[in-house]
């Protein structure tokens, strides 16, 4: 059976940053959730995940057709394989148009 850790489980604002102790250097699977806005119509926004210091490497994202509200992003599932050890995560804004606040919640899991 496999184990599944909840690396983020909170509200924002964004940037979001933690550290988190890995146990395997197999194969893992993420997931990556949340919900943002934007002030301004038609935008593509999103969350995106950097691990380790690394550029994003992957972003959760949606269309907003309109301004000011808060909108769920399509939730992302992709493989990535660590070494065992503690890791960092960085939750940010995929776009300069994406905002969040204490409204929003953010949730990164992985399971090997």
């Amino acid at each position: 059976m496999a184990d599944v850790n909840v690396i983020v489980g909170q509200a924002g604002p964004l940037p979001i940053k933690v550290s988190a102790e890995i146990d395997s250097d197999g194969p893992a699977v993420l997931t990556l959730a949340g919900s943002v806005w934007t002030p301004t119509e038609d935008r593509m926004i999103g969350v995106s995940l950097a691990i380790d210091g690394q550029p994003p490497a992957v972003s959760a994202r949606i269309f907003s057709n309109g301004s000011s509200t808060h909108r769920a992003v399509v939730p992302i599932t992709f493989p990535y394989t660590f070494t065992i050890g503690t890791h960092s995560f960085v939750l940010e804004p995929m776009t300069a148009d994406t905002t969040s606040d204490g409204n929003d919640f953010f949730v990164l899991t992985v399971q090997y």
